[in-house]
């Protein structure tokens, strides 16, 4: 694999302010990751290369995290990753996951991630999955909390020895059910959605009752198309192909954990999933907002064939550059020419009709990125 081509450039002192948004150019933290991750991230990265060439974004990395960096550094989350990060809008991750000479014990490979995401307050997540097959259409979002809900901190959960009974406490506040609400509005009002469905249990449970008030409050008062449906509802619909793209999958945390990986399974392959972590409030630490990768894990069986499939971190950089308005307009270019190297094929190995010779990591990209880049080029 030909290594990552980057621009290092100097870490400022850590910031919440910055310039305004008019004036900002924002700052892009490369990091490959474990595994596959420096694979995956290689062609999007050419594209972030160009962006960054036209002055519109800057680029920093590639810097080392999780159970590789645990291997040689003997950290997972090293003092200058942090601090690269800090000192940049967003982080580009690759994937966590095993390393040749880490044992399980020593570092689990969740670790980094959620180091990250509590060190940024990086409380919504956003998954965004295409089809294979169906050229320049704009992907299924499904938005969810990843703090509070089923999500809660340690001290909402009761463990048992095997003698007592387990207690998890789900706690949802109006607060969070409208952040959530107000930014599946924002997507459709992005023109990145036409609608919105909102998936709950209110027929069983209080906090999805109070979801549903809340969502179809926000939505009314917003004027944007909501429908509610119950979250079993909602699986036979994802399942059958009933819920098309184009669309805001809103709901509660552990329930979009499970949607979004029924949704990418339906779609093919887990690698159709890009994700986005996000802070939609002020920075808590730097200047660091968001964290945006594919879904799937580091896939050490795979490391180093060049046989993966990339679609999952160009969705994940998609979604980046449509969650800040400084380069909001390059972000469906790229879907867009991911969803055409889809329909045209070669396919990697995982969407790869029987009997066809399946595309490498690199020569897809390469054909995503020749579509991409044209498109691109007339933006900046």
């Amino acid at each position: 694999m030909p290594p990552i081509r980057h621009t290092t450039l100097p870490i400022p002192a850590a910031s919440g302010g910055g310039m305004s948004a008019a004036g900002r150019v924002r700052r892009i933290a490369v990091l490959p990751g474990d595994g596959v991750g420096a694979e995956v991230v290689a062609g999007p990265v050419e594209l972030l290369e160009a962006i960054a060439g036209a002055g519109r974004i800057e680029l920093t990395g590639p810097w080392p995290v999780g159970a590789s960096a645990f291997g040689e550094l003997g950290t997972g989350l090293p003092a200058d990753t942090l601090a690269a990060c800090d000192g940049s809008d967003a982080m580009f991750f690759g994937a966590a996951g095993e390393h040749p000479g880490v044992s399980l014990d020593d570092y689990r490979p969740e670790h980094s991630i959620i180091g990250l995401r509590q060190r940024y307050d990086l409380r919504v997540s956003i998954r965004n999955i295409v089809r294979a097959g169906e050229g320049g259409g704009r992907p299924l979002i499904v938005l969810r909390n990843l703090l509070g809900g089923a999500y809660g901190a340690a001290s909402t959960r009761t463990e048992s020895d095997g003698t007592d009974a387990a207690c998890d406490e789900v706690i949802l506040t109006p607060d969070q059910i409208t952040e959530l609400a107000e930014m599946a509005c924002d997507l459709v009002e992005q023109g990145l959605a036409s609608s919105i469905v909102s998936a709950d249990k209110a027929n069983l449970m209080a906090t999805s009752r109070l979801w549903r008030s809340i969502t179809g409050q926000v939505a009314e008062k917003r004027g944007v198309p909501l429908r509610h449906t119950y979250i079993d509802r909602m699986a036979f619909e994802l399942a059958h192909d009933d819920v098309v793209a184009d669309t805001v999958v809103l709901t509660e945390g552990i329930f979009g954990d499970m949607l979004s990986d029924l949704a990418a399974g339906r779609a093919g392959s887990i690698a159709l999933c890009g994700s986005a972590s996000v802070n939609p409030g002020p920075p808590v630490q730097g200047r660091c907002v968001g964290l945006f990768e594919p879904v799937h894990g580091s896939a050490p069986r795979h490391t180093g064939k060049g046989r993966v499939n990339p679609s999952g971190a160009y969705l994940a950089l998609a979604a980046l550059l449509e969650w800040f308005p400084e380069t909001a307009e390059l972000g469906p270019p790229v879907t867009a020419a991911l969803s055409e190297a889809l329909q045209a094929g070669p396919l990697t190995y995982d969407l790869a009709p029987a009997g066809t010779e399946p595309a490498g990591t690199a020569s897809f990209a390469a054909a995503v990125n020749a579509r991409a880049l044209p498109r691109l080029k007339e933006l900046l």
